[in-house]
């Protein structure tokens, strides 16, 4: 008996760390290379990260239809695309949500009539890549290398009004500029991403 008690408390502290990693993804972050990868869009186009070597940054923002984090951001990231897509960076706004059907999002983004593509991940493939836990989450990369420049959040409030650092616009900036990225690594908030069950 206690020997079955001393085995089942064993097991439980050596799996627990497992399903904790698989839960909780280390995230990639600045310096770190990552995989090619292609996603598709909801307007059925195909989106290739080693397409867009003449773009100079791919900024992949997870993003969601529900959650209220995501969604004072809609015109900030809408208008953030019209401004910086013209500079040469491309946008693509990522749902990685297993609740979040493809027609759910088609229906979200034309409600919204976003300008960015809109693209679905599905079964999570990306956001495990590359470690993301949230929305709004963004990563930042550089197409030609593959790595990681900037990773955290678009800016330091949900409220437009209340922010007071310009995250994302900054380190974008940076790019435009040919500098070093002053602040790579921000701390992101916003709901879960809702992942599939592997």
């Amino acid at each position: 008996m206690l020997k079955n008690m001393l085995l089942t408390i064993i097991l439980c502290l050596t799996l627990t760390p497992v399903m904790y990693a698989a839960d909780n993804p280390s995230p990639k972050q600045p310096g770190d290379r990552i995989d090619d990868f292609t996603l598709k869009g909801i307007d059925g186009s195909s989106y290739t990260l080693s397409d867009m070597k003449s773009s100079k940054a791919v900024v992949v923002i997870f993003w969601s239809t529900e959650c209220p984090f995501v969604q004072p951001y809609r015109d900030r990231v809408s208008n953030m695309y019209n401004d910086y897509s013209k500079q040469g960076i491309a946008i693509w706004a990522v749902n990685a949500n297993n609740t979040e059907s493809l027609a759910d999002v088609q229906e979200h983004a034309k409600k919204n009539d976003y300008p960015f593509p809109m693209l679905k991940d599905v079964n999570n493939v990306l956001a495990d890549q590359l470690g993301a836990t949230r929305t709004p989450e963004v990563f930042v990369i550089d197409p030609n290398s593959n790595v990681v420049l900037y990773h955290g959040r678009i800016d330091d409030s949900r409220e437009a009004d209340k922010v007071t650092t310009s995250d994302l616009k900054n380190a974008l900036d940076d790019i435009l500029t040919g500098k070093d990225i002053a602040v790579k690594t921000t701390k992101q908030f916003g709901c879960t991403i809702k992942r599939v069950e592997k």
